[in-house]
């Protein structure tokens, strides 16, 4: 009933096409959280509605950077030592890979068709990071 009432909701407020495109998205973050990120292609992360995109300088990952300094520089998270607190935790992903290790260098390797970061922040925070 409640899928129900926000599809009828959805589609009142924003148009059936808007709706659709809202089930596209959550079907590519949550429903096949085991498929790669590799497998979404670069017009599926761009066409992402409800994901925050952030802007980040390539020079930094072209240099590599750990990943609590990233995932502050960011603004993922407010400090260095929270990112810390929730990398250990476990609650960190990186690509739908979780993240174990705290000194993990964010580096060119690690980007998605040459120019995206996608990080899962809890269980369902999602933020693309675009290289400029």
């Amino acid at each position: 009933m409640q899928k129900t009432l926000a599809k009828e909701v959805t589609i009142f407020v924003h148009g059936e096409a808007e709706y659709n495109k809202a089930i596209e998205t959550t079907e590519k973050l949550f429903a096949n959280q085991s498929a790669p990120a590799e497998s979404l292609t670069a017009e599926d992360l761009e066409g992402m509605d409800g994901i925050v995109k952030i802007d980040f300088a390539k020079e930094r990952i072209e240099a590599g950077i750990d990943v609590v300094s990233f995932l502050a520089e960011t603004n993922i998270f407010p400090s260095k030592g929270e990112a810390r607190k929730m990398v250990q935790g476990g609650g960190v992903s990186i690509n739908r890979k979780k993240v174990e290790d705290f000194t993990l260098k964010v580096d060119s390797s690690l980007l998605l068709h040459n120019k995206y970061i996608l990080i899962q922040k809890g269980r369902r925070n999602y933020f693309l990071v675009l290289l400029t």
